[in-house]
């Protein structure tokens, strides 16, 4: 039976290649290519950013019965201008949904957005869902967002010359031999040149990675913008991940419970230093982080390692709990006196209603009580990416000079 199927088939084989192309072509079925890939969405544009900055953002969901948006777009990040002198976050952004006969959702913010970076998601009948439509993600420490870029501010991407972005891994020994990651900015020229360059040590917040300052935080955009623009000294940025495995990440005054300050010290910056082109003196050194990371920075230049880093910056941040600055007060007096010798600049910035701005007043009073030269600045909101960019365009500048 076997055998006969397979002279059947030859024959049948043969019969086409003999005969003419016409009869051949007449004798193939032609029926449509249907892939199944299940239900596809409605080929939409979102987000859409519109001629007067206001936003259009679309979503298929022929079945739902409610689309709203939220995230920080929303919640905290000083999207839509206020008044004149207001020192809030601004309005709430208004975004109200419609479906259309095709079933895409559509909302238009009824003001315009300002321009910068901002994370956002779809909320579809109560079920949080990310923007299908829009490739630009932003992770965080355990969860993802969107991302809207509005272009118009420091922190856009411009015609301008380039640095590298790249991902290293190293061996913590500090954490028990374990992989690490850094995310790395060098900037442009770094490839083909031959000299050394001066590190900023960026650290992240709580709720983020060692990726955010780069999509939320816009680092390499700005830092090239600023160096094209001759505002800033060419140099490699280090985003390490800010958070170790612990139950609860410790957040306190005393860097010999912050396993992270150890890490920095005995792992991260030989590695840093073994891998790129760095210059190896406190002068050509730097660190700065924002909220938990602001106190990984203390923690980590300050409270101990003086003299390690000639520039230290903290934004939105410093010790939160007044049992900790009290700890810090009570065993750094020694460190205090010796500040002004070992720093060349000490910059700290936070929101006008940022919940870490009542520690930072207190800490940058102390300091100042004590004969610290210190930069103190408050901008308008609050505990967001806004701010943190505004302060690393403010920041950069002022380092390796």
């Amino acid at each position: 039976m076997g055998a006969r199927h397979i002279l059947v088939s030859l024959s049948i084989a043969t019969a086409l290649v003999t005969a003419p192309a016409s009869v051949v072509a007449q004798s193939r079925p032609t029926p449509p290519i249907v892939v199944d890939r299940g239900v596809q969405a409605a080929e939409v544009l979102s987000p859409e950013v519109l001629p007067d900055h206001r936003v259009t953002f679309r979503i298929g969901a022929p079945n739902a019965k409610t689309v709203t948006l939220g995230s920080e777009f929303v919640t905290q990040a000083n999207a839509v201008m206020g008044p004149p002198g207001d020192l809030t976050a601004g309005p709430t952004p208004v975004v109200n949904f419609v479906k259309g006969a095709d079933g895409v959702w559509t909302g238009t913010t009824t003001e315009p957005i300002r321009p910068g970076v901002y994370r956002y998601f779809f909320v579809v009948d109560g079920v949080v869902t990310l923007d299908p439509r829009n490739t630009e993600m932003s992770p965080q420490h355990a969860s993802q967002n969107s991302l809207l870029i509005v272009p118009g501010d420091f922190s856009e991407h411009r015609n301008v010359p380039h640095g590298s972005v790249i991902e290293q891994h190293f061996i913590s020994s500090t954490l028990g031999g374990i992989d690490r990651r850094l995310m790395i900015y060098t900037p442009p020229g770094y490839d083909k040149g031959k000299g050394t360059y001066p590190v900023l040590y960026l650290m992240h917040g709580r709720g983020d990675s060692e990726t955010s300052w780069l999509t939320a935080g816009r680092a390499n955009e700005i830092l090239d913008n600023l160096i094209a623009e001759g505002k800033a000294k060419p140099m490699i940025v280090v985003m390490p991940a800010g958070w170790t495995p612990n139950a609860f990440q410790v957040m306190t005054s005393d860097p010999n419970k912050e396993p992270f300050v150890k890490e920095m010290m005995t792992d991260i910056i030989p590695f840093v230093q073994r891998s790129f082109r760095t210059i190896e003196t406190p002068e050509g050194r730097a660190m700065a982080g924002l909220s938990m990371g602001g106190v990984q920075t203390l923690n980590t230049s300050i409270a101990s390692n003086l003299g390690t880093f000639r520039y230290v910056g903290i934004f939105s941040s410093g010790w939160f709990l007044q049992e900790d600055r009290q700890f810090f007060y009570d065993h750094n007096q020694d460190t205090i006196a010796r500040m002004n010798k070992e720093l060349k600049l000490f910059w700290w910035g936070w929101g006008h209603t940022d919940f870490a701005a009542p520690g930072a007043i207190e800490l940058t009073s102390y300091f100042q009580s004590k004969g610290v030269k210190l930069t103190a600045t408050e901008s308008p909101g609050g505990h967001d990416w806004r701010n943190w960019r505004l302060y690393l365009s403010e920041f950069a500048p002022l380092l390796f000079r």
